[in-house]
């Protein structure tokens, strides 16, 4: 008797967990690897990997992928022309190659200085159908960053489990902002908007303001 094979359209569900990139190993200061030891501590499923060139970085971001896990931190250097993996440079129109088909709905955090910025969400966003990026638009030492991401993560670790939906997002980042004072830029898309993003500027002690940016011509 053959066998009926019935195929069926599903999407499945990411893992709850960070999957970090650091490619900080030349400085004093292991940003990436001492958050994956406190998670380890809080008990928050996270893989570590460390990116000493661009093609670990490359391979890292094909494990990201493969892992399944929802979330995307990248601890490195960054600025308005793209990233910085241990002096290699790459830029954001070949991040967005790089990304290409591994970060679709997937949410991405930089602890990284002036990563919060608008050609990076679009290279990220726009070009590869990530669900958002978050990170400062200004220089963040590692002391902030120290204290910042753990309890971030820590927080909304305890809030929603399931699915990290804006509001809780919104809510966990302005409390973090507003008790280690680093501005954060959390930008995501815009449903039937391609030409737009949304884009939410968190400060100390200051309402949080949100509106809508025109994509990077340039990126």
């Amino acid at each position: 008797m053959r066998a009926l094979c019935v195929q069926t359209n599903y999407t499945i569900m990411s893992e709850y967990g960070i999957f970090i990139i650091e490619s900080l190993r030349g400085s004093d200061y292991f940003d990436g690897e001492n958050l994956s030891e406190i998670l380890e501590l809080s008990g928050i499923t996270n893989i570590y990997r460390e990116a000493l060139c661009k093609d670990d970085f490359i391979v890292a971001v094909d494990e990201f992928k493969k892992s399944n896990l929802r979330y995307l931190h990248l601890s490195c250097h960054a600025g308005m022309k793209g990233i910085e993996i241990n002096g290699e440079n790459i830029s954001n129109s070949e991040l967005s190659k790089i990304f290409k088909g591994k970060v679709t709905n997937k949410r991405i955090f930089l602890s990284a200085c002036k990563g919060g910025n608008k050609n990076m969400a679009t290279a990220v966003i726009t070009n590869c159908k990530a669900q958002s990026i978050i990170g400062t638009p200004k220089n963040l030492y590692f002391d902030k960053a120290a204290l910042f991401w753990p309890s971030f993560y820590h927080v909304i670790n305890c809030d929603d489990k399931k699915r990290m939906n804006k509001r809780n997002l919104s809510k966990t980042l302005k409390r973090c902002v507003d008790l280690f004072e680093v501005p954060i830029n959390y930008y995501h898309k815009i449903n039937g908007e391609p030409r737009f993003l949304r884009r939410y500027k968190f400060r100390h002690n200051v309402r949080t303001s949100n509106n809508k940016v025109l994509i990077a011509k340039d990126v």
